[in-house]
């Protein structure tokens, strides 16, 4: 007769694990309790029904990127300067001494470089969903958060960069508030728009480098709080310029704050309040945007990256002004 084995005896000559008997005697149960995905805690498995939502957002410097920097690291940006007349002499002799051409130049090098990364464990996501659409539906929106989340990235380093007194003529000029809100928009406005007409004239007073330069109006771009900007359009009923309607400038990108913020969560840089420069001013190159995946069969899971290295550069030769809102003395 033969013997007849225990489960405990079944589960060593196995080699399970110690406990799969009582899971296996537990698995059935009266009640369903919501259990949290091994994968995602906030995920619960086989709920009925499920909105993958994430956020939108597109980054307004984008658009002024320059071309790719495929090799090397390094951008050399040459600008001539104009050479001054003199008084002709008919009894000139010499031809032949020399005048050389007037030239400044700027480097700007790879300084921006950052790398994405998050995990998929498709088999534990599978118990999370009812159906494959609802599966696909939460990968892909987990790969686009990299990318969503290095275009936001991208938009706050291109404040960061903005948010340098070297840039701009004279450094941060304070402009004094007026004594009412409607008269400090009235003040922003005029300030804009003799700012923004001066510029498209030729001039060594608007850029840092003090060179003559003048702007084409169509390149000339205001960055501005997004409260100041509401302000100034607000009180267009009032009589004062809305700078969108009446088409003063042709380029406004409002932003929130010209600060950022380090890891301890304290403001870094000064609090501008608007900017205004011409767009050729930009500096800015990719260097290397890619992404890849590597899957481990042991762990079942997929690590995904993206990266992206940039060229973040400006060019002080170009004009460029920065004002701040000062209270009155």
């Amino acid at each position: 007769m033969a013997e007849t084995l225990t489960n405990e005896q079944i589960v060593k000559a196995l080699e399970l694990p110690n406990d799969i008997i009582t899971q296996l005697k537990t698995a059935e149960g009266k009640t369903f309790e919501a259990v949290s995905n091994q994968f995602l805690d906030a995920l619960f498995n086989k709920v009925i029904y499920q909105t993958v939502e994430s956020m939108e957002f597109e980054n307004p410097f984008k658009k002024y990127d320059g071309f790719p920097v495929n090799y090397g690291d390094t951008i050399e940006n040459i600008y001539v300067e104009l050479p001054k007349g003199y008084k002709f002499n008919k009894d000139a002799t010499d031809p032949f001494t020399k005048a050389k051409p007037s030239i400044k130049t700027l480097y700007a090098t790879i300084n921006y470089e950052l790398q994405y990364e998050t995990t998929i464990e498709d088999s534990l996501l599978r118990r999370a969903v009812l159906n494959e659409y609802g599966f696909m539906n939460l990968i892909n929106t987990i790969l686009n958060s990299l990318v969503k989340a290095m275009s936001i990235d991208e938009y706050f380093a291109q404040i960061t960069v903005l948010n340098n007194p070297a840039l701009y003529a004279d450094g941060i000029k304070n402009i004094t508030k007026g004594a009412t809100d409607g008269e400090t928009a009235s003040i922003i406005t005029k300030t804009i728009v003799d700012t923004y007409t001066d510029m498209a004239l030729p001039s060594k007073d608007n850029n840092a480098y003090k060179t003559l330069n003048a702007s084409n109006k169509s390149n000339i771009v205001l960055v501005i709080k997004q409260k100041l900007l509401n302000d100034i359009n607000l009180d267009y009923l009032k009589g004062v310029f809305n700078l969108e309607k009446v088409d003063l400038v042709k380029n406004i990108i409002p932003v929130k704050t010209f600060q950022t913020t380090n890891e301890q969560g304290t403001p870094v840089g000064d609090d501008i309040d608007f900017v205004i420069f011409d767009t050729k001013a930009f500096d800015n190159h990719v260097a290397l945007q890619d992404g890849g995946m590597i899957y481990n069969p042991k762990g079942k899971y997929t690590n995904h990256y993206t990266n992206l290295w940039k060229v973040f550069g400006f060019k002080y030769f170009y004009n460029a002004k920065a004002f701040k809102l000062v209270n009155a003395a």
